[in-house]
């Protein structure tokens, strides 16, 4: 006679009931116990306070024994378009900043670097605490505060605080023929007003050694009347009835 297949499931089944029945947590039900609680603010994370730190340690640096009497700052690592308007725009009051001075070399090329003259030292100090470390068009802007005292410093700090009105009425022409005179410029450029009617107002610049071209520094009476003459003259080509040779010319706005 054949045996009796053993009736497992009958002997199981009271074991498994007596087991308590756990609900296998869901994805949507996870979101509302205290794993969901809100995000720590970007403020308060850790990575932001160490980055704070670092950047009150690097302003603390730069303003260290020269923020209670130096209200001159020097800014580094500008765009070579950069304007002054662009520059007093990062201040929170234009009437703080007092004079922002170009640093240009012999051949009036402009460095990427300004000095910027503010009302006060506190001025210079709300500035750099509050803008160290930003971008202008993609450059990371570097300050650094002057020392009028420094023998280093005062190299980058004029002697004389030139009259800001007349700042943007120069213009500097380059690419002209070497042999070029201040009345062959007085004939070509009579359609535009001149600061000055005498010679002054056309001031001959150093070129670079073996250079075939000379460049002039052009003094105009307003801003839009230097503006005219950008676009007038500015890459194009330039020919006096004495030469036959024809020159393509640039113009810069000096600030």
């Amino acid at each position: 006679m054949p045996a009796r297949p053993s009736n497992t499931s009958a002997t199981a089944s009271p074991s498994l009931l007596k087991r308590p029945i756990v609900p296998t947590p869901r994805t949507w039900d996870s979101l509302k116990g205290p794993q969901a609680a809100d995000p720590v603010p970007v403020e308060d994370s850790q990575a932001n306070i160490e980055l704070n730190l670092k950047k009150l340690n690097a302003i603390s640096n730069v303003t260290k024994k020269k923020q209670a009497y130096s209200p001159y700052l020097l800014i580094t690592q500008l765009p070579s378009t950069v304007m002054p308007d662009d520059i007093r725009r990062l201040a929170d009051s234009k009437e703080s900043i007092k004079d922002i001075i170009f640093h240009r070399n012999q051949f009036m090329e402009f460095q990427n670097k300004v000095t910027v003259v503010f009302r006060s030292a506190t001025d210079a100090v709300d500035f750099i605490t509050q803008k160290y470390g930003k971008f202008l068009s993609g450059h990371k802007l570097n300050m650094t505060m002057l020392d009028p005292y420094n023998p280093r410093d005062k190299r980058s700090i004029p002697p004389n605080l030139r009259s800001e009105p007349f700042s943007g009425h120069l213009v500097l022409i380059s690419g002209l023929p070497a042999a070029s005179r201040p009345d062959h410029l007085r004939t070509e450029f009579r359609r535009f007003q001149l600061m000055d009617t005498t010679e002054a107002a056309i001031i001959p610049v150093p070129s670079k050694r073996m250079a075939s071209s000379c460049q002039y520094l052009i003094r105009l009476s307003s801003r839009s009347e230097a503006y005219r003459f950008i676009r007038t003259y500015h890459n194009t080509f330039f020919q006096f009835k004495e030469f036959r040779k024809r020159c393509p010319i640039r113009t810069t706005i000096i600030y």
